[in-house]
């Protein structure tokens, strides 16, 4: 009996206790001490409807939204007017989309306990969700009688008013709140805007200039006041207000862009440009605006001489006055890229990126910049750090796999690209680029199984990848390995792809490699005829004549490769020894 009565306690304590930190107040919801199904109810059944609770709440709170659900149906179904778990349901289905159903227990919650604000702000959200404002006001309008204190409830009163096209109602409102509160700047601004909607443009003047008199040196009413008179085609209204602006405040940073729209708008494109680099020139305007404007002006004409002038004048003052900060650094990047100036871009990005390594578009800007100047070195290190910053992205990998290959690597490129490949989904293209690779790394640091598996792997994606299907044919006519299958991809990449002498040529090799000596000589000398000077070419034919005994022709064709730029040390030895090692 002691155990037992034990237990049920520890139970409760946890309890009441999980209940106060899941609702984190146990007035917002309206918890009862007691539920609603009375003092008769099974106090088992207590237990386990205040546990299923303590869970759903635990769910909730993980964002486990679904587990949260089908914990607080059952505590509805063992009791179907507890307000807090019907509040509970209406939250969920708000959180997961499900509005109509939201509405359904946001009303439980509401009539159960028609005095809790909580419970009629929460229908109070529905009906917006829904767009069902009527309603939304109704209650509005009893919270504002029961609450006059609360400012907030009029203000969305007002808001409602105005959704519901109840103009002077709202207005009413507004005008309320300003006795209450004074002159605020967002309710003048609302009123305003409310008095152009009823077309009293001179009243919605009087507001604003009402709100400028409130406080003499505080601009940014001003600006209200010039942006009105911008919206109604008043435009020495609103220089006047610029004016007034620079007078209280010489360095405001966003005046010589409006003044910059202003000139814009008369058609003094000079003197707009003028007060566009002096906020340029102000180290107050943020950063980001530049940023945007800039980029904006790179968007628009640049193939006008007169824009690019003006857009480089842009970009060379944003990094003579922010010149640590990424986001000039890599405009300037941006505008040297469509100079053409590949280098220059290369250093401008490179400083954005270093100083802010978590923007993957800086990383990727770099690298393009690396490859398109074939810079290995700094692609090798530029994508191996990357790759430390967004290690599931495969496109860094992918570049540090092709940045070893080319420096001879090929065993760090080989690992670059298998662990690459496992964030390549649902990619074709970029997948067939990753085994291509891998194959290439595989073959040249020995492991040749796994490189053909690679190439494989490739034509089962890409079964006409002539790519693919000449350089296998190529590597299993180097290694004398079935050389079967190595013709017959040979054949296929030169039947998809006419007139290219580097195929043609794999497959006269092959064919010489299978003593099939009169085709081989047929396709290598169609390969020579499209590329006249190509060594390996030259090398291939001077071999295929020597075995057909033309010793004084193969000598030539050895000699004219040479002189094409063939330097292997067995081409020398062929010419040193005028015969070919068999």
């Amino acid at each position: 009996m002691y155990n037992k009565l034990s237990h049920i306690f520890i139970l409760l304590t946890v309890f009441i206790g999980v209940l106060f930190s899941c609702k984190s107040k146990k007035e917002a919801v309206g918890i009862k001490e007691k539920d609603s199904r009375g003092s008769n109810a099974d106090p088992s059944g207590e237990i386990r409807f205040g546990l299923m609770f303590i869970d759903g709440c635990a769910y909730r709170m993980k964002g486990n939204l679904e587990e949260a659900k089908k914990l607080f149906l059952e505590c509805n179904k063992m009791d179907p007017k507890n307000a807090a778990v019907n509040y509970e349901l209406a939250t969920l289905y708000k959180l997961l989309g499900v509005n109509d159903q939201a509405l359904i227990y946001s009303k439980a919650c509401a009539n159960a306990e028609p005095n809790n604000v909580w419970y009629q702000l929460s229908l109070i959200e529905s009906y917006r969700t829904l767009k069902l404002y009527k309603q939304s006001a109704k209650i509005l309008e009893t919270l504002v009688k029961e609450n006059p204190s609360k400012m907030e409830f009029k203000e969305d009163l007002a808001i409602e008013y105005q959704r519901l096209e109840m103009y002077d109602k709202a207005f009413k409102v507004y005008e309320d709140l300003e006795k209450n509160l004074g002159i605020i700047e967002e309710l003048s601004l609302r009123k305003s805007k409310l008095l152009r909607s009823l077309g009293k443009k001179k009243d919605a003047e009087i507001e604003l200039i009402k709100l400028s008199q409130s406080n003499a040196n505080e601009t940014r009413y001003y600006s209200h006041l010039a942006d009105y008179y911008i919206e109604y085609g008043e435009l020495e209204k609103a220089k006047t207000m610029y004016d007034k602006i620079l007078s209280i405040d010489p360095r405001n940073p966003v005046v010589n862009l409006a003044l910059h729209d202003y000139y814009s708008a008369q058609g003094e494109t000079e003197a707009a440009f003028d007060h566009l680099k002096k906020a340029f020139l102000n180290p107050d305007l943020d950063i980001y605006t530049k940023a945007s404007i800039t980029s904006s002006i790179f968007d628009k004409k640049m193939d006008l001489p007169y824009y690019r002038e003006h857009a480089k004048e842009l970009a060379e003052i944003f990094i003579q006055v922010h010149p640590e900060a990424s986001e000039s650094n890599a405009i300037m990047g941006d505008f040297m890229m469509r100079e053409g100036n590949l280098e220059k871009a290369n250093e401008f990005y490179f400083k954005a990126t270093i100083k802010e390594k978590g923007n993957y578009l800086l990383w990727e800007k770099l690298i393009n910049t690396d490859v398109k100047l074939g810079k290995y070195d700094s692609l090798q290190s530029h994508s191996f750090d990357a790759m430390e910053y967004f290690p599931n992205m495969p496109l860094f990998y992918y570049y540090n796999g092709y940045a070893n290959i080319q420096l001879k690597a090929f065993k760090k490129a080989s690992q670059a690209l298998k662990d690459g490949l496992e964030f390549v989904i649902d990619n074709k293209v970029l997948m067939i680029d990753f085994y291509k690779n891998l194959g290439e790394a595989y073959y040249y640091s020995g492991n040749k199984t796994e490189a053909f598996d690679a190439f494989d792997n490739v034509l089962k994606i890409d079964a006409d990848n002539t790519f693919v299907l000449n350089q296998y044919a190529y590597y299993l006519c180097e290694m004398d390995e079935n050389l079967e299958k190595a013709e017959k991809l040979a054949r296929k990449a030169n039947e998809l792809s006419l007139e290219n002498a580097a195929y043609m040529d794999t497959y006269g090799l092959i064919l010489y490699k299978q003593k099939k000596f009169i085709e081989s000589e047929k396709w290598l000398n169609n390969a020579l005829k499209l590329n006249k000077r190509n060594p390996t070419i030259l090398e291939h034919l001077g071999d295929l004549n020597y075995k057909l005994n033309k010793k004084v022709e193969a000598l030539q064709y050895w000699q004219e490769a040479a002189s094409a730029g063939g330097n292997s040390a067995e081409l020398f030895k062929k010419i040193k020894d005028k015969k070919l090692d068999e």
